[in-house]
C-alpha cells in the first residue's frame, strides 16, 4: 500500500507563484501530486520518487480544446481536471524550467480574467443578498450588513492585489 498525504496550502490568485513552488518542492521532496481538492487547497499527494517537475497555475473562463492540445503538444499535462477554472499544468524538465507564460502581456491577461470574474462577482452577490436582506429578521439583516461589507472588503482587496501585480509586471517590463 502506497503512503498518502493530504495537505492545505492556502495561496491567491495573483500570487500563484507560491503554490507552484510549493508543488515543485513536494514533487523534489518525492511527494508526487495525485488530485486537487477544496477550493484549490487541499492537496493529496502519493510517496513516491524525487522528481524535478514544473507547475504552472492558469486561469482561464472559456477553453476550447485548442486550449489543451497546445499544452499536451509542447509536452505539459494536466494535474487535476476538476478545478475549473483554475488549470495547475505540470512538466518534467531536466535543465531550463519551463513556463506557461512566455511573456508579460500573457500574465497580465491572465490578471485581467480574475478582475473580471471579480467584477461580476459584485453586482450578482448585492442582488443575492439583497433579496436575502429583503425577507430577514433584524438579527439576520446586521449580520448580513456584516458579511457583505467583509465580502465587499475582500473583493476590493484582491482587486487591488491584481492590479498592483500588473502595474509591477508592466514596469519590469519596460524596464528590460
Amino acid at each position: 500500500m502506497r503512503e498518502t498525504k493530504t495537505a492545505c496550502h492556502w495561496w491567491w490568485g495573483w500570487n500563484p507563484e507560491k503554490i507552484e513552488n510549493w508543488l515543485e518542492e513536494m514533487e523534489l521532496d518525492g511527494w508526487n501530486l495525485v488530485s486537487v481538492g477544496f477550493a484549490y487547497i487541499v492537496f493529496k499527494f502519493e510517496k513516491g520518487e524525487s522528481r524535478k517537475i514544473r507547475y504552472c497555475v492558469d486561469y482561464q473562463i472559456n477553453v476550447g480544446n485548442n486550449y489543451f492540445e497546445l499544452f499536451k503538444e509542447d509536452g505539459w499535462e494536466l494535474a487535476d481536471d476538476k478545478i475549473i477554472p483554475w488549470y495547475i499544468w505540470r512538466k518534467s524538465y531536466e535543465n531550463e524550467r519551463p513556463s506557461i507564460y512566455t511573456d508579460t502581456k500573457s500574465l497580465i491577461e491572465r490578471n485581467n480574467r480574475l478582475i473580471k470574474t471579480v467584477g461580476i462577482l459584485v453586482p450578482l452577490e448585492i442582488v443575492v443578498l439583497y433579496r436575502v436582506f429583503e425577507s430577514g429578521s433584524d438579527e439576520i439583516k446586521s449580520a448580513l450588513m456584516l458579511f457583505i461589507i467583509l465580502i465587499f472588503v475582500f473583493l476590493g482587496y484582491v482587486t487591488a492585489q491584481l492590479y498592483r501585480c500588473n502595474k509591477k509586471l508592466e514596469e519590469n517590463e519596460i524596464s528590460l
